[in-house]
């Protein structure tokens, strides 16, 4: 009989160790899966909020030229999309960017006197035959390899004829102002709608203004 007890004490013993090591699997496996799942649940934040990035665009620097009776517009801009964007622009939308430029005469005691104001149209889109971006502006186009260097192109403004000299007057105080903005009446009909709740596509720079010196 003491044989048979310690014989049942031994298989109680091997009961009991085999149970918690049992119950600590599970608990270690049921630890993991939820540690799995809110590395999911990170992981897809950070993916969704990458892809809801919003754009920039910039106005950096900005400059008025001398040449022979006219003022050239230079400036340096920075110009970054967000995931959603560069994957349209690759699919075949194409951009077009509204520059707003304007010249005026403060007055104190009423509105400010419009001495110019003047727009262009620059595009940037992608051409899926050649693989090429292209940048169009005032009936010139360049090519370029990739989205980064069409991107950097945008950013250099240059040799805007944007001012006649004839129309300043020698003791007036001038102050020049500067806009880029995606114009977004342009974009495919599907996409305005969306465009215009997206921080995505609000690529619209801030007004760059400057107090310029003219030699008159």
């Amino acid at each position: 009989m003491p044989g048979s007890c310690c014989c049942s004490i031994r298989k109680v013993g091997s009961y009991y160790l085999v149970r918690s090591m049992m119950d600590f699997s599970m608990r270690y496996c049921k630890k993991f899966r939820t540690l799995a799942f809110l590395g999911c649940l990170l992981m897809l934040a950070i993916a969704s909020s990458a892809w809801a990035a919003p754009g920039k665009l910039e106005i950096k620097t900005a400059e008025l030229v001398a040449v022979e009776g006219a003022y050239l517009l230079n400036a340096n801009l920075e110009l970054n999309f967000s995931p959603e964007v560069e994957e349209a622009i690759n699919k075949g939308v194409p951009l077009n960017f509204l520059m707003e430029f304007q010249v005026v005469s403060p007055r104190q005691y009423w509105f400010d006197d419009e001495i110019v104001s003047v727009s262009q149209s620059v595009g940037l889109s992608y051409h899926a035959l050649s693989r090429q971006y292209l940048i169009n502006s005032a009936n010139h186009q360049k090519t370029f390899a990739t989205l980064e260097e069409a991107k950097e192109e945008f950013s250099r403004l240059r040799d805007w004829v944007v001012l006649g000299k004839s129309l300043l007057k020698k003791g007036e105080n001038y102050q020049a102002a500067l806009r880029i903005r995606l114009d977004q009446s342009r974009l495919p009909k599907p996409l305005q709608v969306d465009a215009l709740s997206s921080e995505a596509w609000n690529l619209v720079s801030q007004r760059y203004r400057w107090t310029p010196s003219f030699a008159l």
